[in-house]
């Protein structure tokens, strides 16, 4: 009785022209003859409305009697009321929750999962039908991509398996799409609700691994205005660009260069004295990191995402910089960097924090290189020698052996200043001398039966050997020196020649493996005789122009 006399008072309302202006958003329809607020469709808050005497909250799994709720899309359009909106199709679903199964069936507007359980399956069907057509769905895993269409409550996605979805897709067919309009949202796991959905379109993400948790549907008729908000329904991962800028000493700031791309000056004498770098698009939340250090401060503090590192402007070079991404982008990426030094080159890459450049050589920083790569993917070429750093060697102590009171190697002889091998070769060498070996790959330095040097080298390669002969430290030393060949120009600390001014001892800081053994046959030099830096500075600072040198 009670929906008669709603509904006999609704007529007499319409009939006299006043509904158009007291009939106003959210919506209204016809429900079994009884004119019902739809106000179910609350975006943030929960709605409520009284049918027949109960009260329905949106949300929940199971909303007894309730009805397409448009009101929080309609704005304040109105919507006429006719007896054509008593036949309108209605819209059912239900998803699949992992570890909890499939959930109560709910209505339109209603939302179904947003309990932060990822969803592995949807179901849809539609009642009440005048109109030929149905509903189509179909949804997306990232290890598998968008499953078949289902359609009219057949499962969309795979239960059990544990593979969640990430996108959806609903469509009206026949009929029914000329009529209504079908639009949709979801809940992901890291950006929550996106916005709305239509006719067919992407909800959700791809590319994140980020699971919808949640669903909401709503059908309209296509005279209703929609006005959810339906800017970012679908978001894509891209692929993080970093660019990156460098000061150098004498041209200040140089144009921004994206990854992989080189930044500053290889092939001139300027220096890097600052660096900015920042990412213009990044799939995760986080930063890049960086810092940079100078030969006369030390490490500058951390900055990141283009403010400046080092202190440009003011002289001061950098020599050497670490980098690393933060947050849920470094779980994701991994950022590698490498530096180019003049007379050493293109240095290796370092990593997530590593550190890049010389330290205790006062070499400086003339270009940069930085790529961010997928995390664990392989580097983008070697990582073994990024770093450089110089650590002084005190000279050895000397000891006077008991026994025997002159000088001896392993197959060599020095007794009343003669140099003999067990080869027969005779030098006079009197009581101060040095001594190098090409078989051994050694080098002895003598003061009377007093050892000062005894350290490994590397002699000259087969195809350019060291000469052998008894020569002496000629025509001067120098230090520091740079050593010019016809291939390369090559700065050393400490030059003290043997042979004219092109052979000599040096320290050789590019030898990065060692000297010593075999290393000659392929690191080998042009002929000189690269020498440990300790080693050497010991003999230039204990021997004279003038003294002895026997290679044999």
């Amino acid at each position: 009785m009670r929906r008669n006399i709603l509904f006999i008072l609704l007529g007499l309302l319409i009939f006299a022209g006043l509904a158009p202006d007291r009939i106003a958003a959210p919506a209204y329809s016809l429900e079994n003859g009884t004119a019902v607020e739809k106000s179910l469709l609350g975006l943030y808050h929960p709605a409520y409305i009284n049918i027949e005497g109960m009260l329905a909250e949106t949300g929940k799994d199971h909303i007894t009697q309730q009805t397409r709720s448009v009101a929080a899309l309609s704005g304040a359009q109105k919507i006429p009321l006719s007896s054509a909106t008593a036949s309108n199709a209605e819209l059912v679903y239900t998803t699949y929750l992992q570890d909890s199964g499939w959930q109560p069936e709910v209505q339109e507007g209603a939302i179904s999962g947003g309990a932060a359980l990822p969803l592995e399956a949807v179901r849809v069907h539609l009642t009440h039908l005048a109109e030929a057509g149905s509903v189509s769905y179909r949804t997306y895993r990232q290890d598998s991509g968008w499953s078949g269409y289902a359609k009219n409550g057949e499962a969309a996605g795979v239960t059990g398996a544990g593979e969640a979805i990430e996108a959806v897709q609903f469509k009206l067919t026949g009929a029914l799409a000329a009529q209504y309009d079908l639009y949709y949202r979801v809940q992901t796991g890291r950006f929550g609700w996106l916005d709305w959905a239509g006719n067919g379109e992407t909800a959700g993400t791809e590319g994140f691994r980020y699971p919808v948790e949640g669903v909401e549907i709503v059908l309209m008729n296509k005279e209703q205005a929609f006005s959810g908000k339906r800017e970012q329904s679908f978001i894509k991962r891209v692929e993080p660009v970093l660019s990156y800028s460098s000061y150098l000493t004498d041209s200040g700031w140089q144009e921004p260069v994206l990854n992989p791309e080189q930044s500053g000056s290889p092939d001139s004498s300027q220096s890097l004295e600052g660096l900015q770098a920042k990412l213009d698009s990044q799939p995760y939340p986080g930063s890049i990191s960086y810092r940079a250090a100078t030969s006369e401060n030390g490490w500058f503090e951390w900055t990141q995402d283009g403010l400046e590192a080092g202190l440009p402007g003011t002289g001061q070079r950098i020599e050497r910089i670490e980098m690393q991404l933060t947050d849920e982008l470094a779980a994701y990426y991994d950022i590698y960097y490498q530096v180019h030094v003049p007379g050493l080159g293109w240095l290796d890459w370092a990593k997530n924090g590593e550190t890049a450049g010389t330290q205790g050589y006062d070499y400086d920083v003339s270009a940069v290189q930085m790529q961010v790569v997928q995390k664990d993917a392989a580097a983008p070429g070697e990582t073994a020698v990024a770093f450089m750093k110089y650590v002084p060697k005190p000279p050895p102590v000397p000891v006077v052996p008991s026994v025997p009171t002159y000088p001896t190697g392993p197959d060599w002889t020095v007794q009343d200043g003669i140099f003999r091998t067990n080869a027969g070769t005779n030098y006079y060498v009197g009581s101060s001398y040095i001594i190098i070996s090409i078989a051994y790959q050694r080098v002895w330095a003598y003061i009377g039966s007093q050892r000062i040097v005894d350290a490994p080298v590397i002699t000259g390669r087969p195809s350019m050997p060291t000469p052998r002969g008894l020569f002496a430290i000629q025509p001067y030393k120098e230090s520091p020196s740079v050593l010019v060949g016809e291939d390369y120009e090559s700065p050393v600390q400490y030059w003290i020649p043997f042979l004219g001014n092109a052979y000599g001892l040096h320290d050789a800081s590019w030898q990065t493996q060692g000297f010593g053994g075999d290393l000659y046959l392929y690191l080998g030099s042009h002929g000189c005789v690269n020498t440990p830096y300790y080693a050497v500075q010991t003999l230039y600072n204990t021997y004279s122009v003038g003294t002895p040198v026997v290679v044999y």
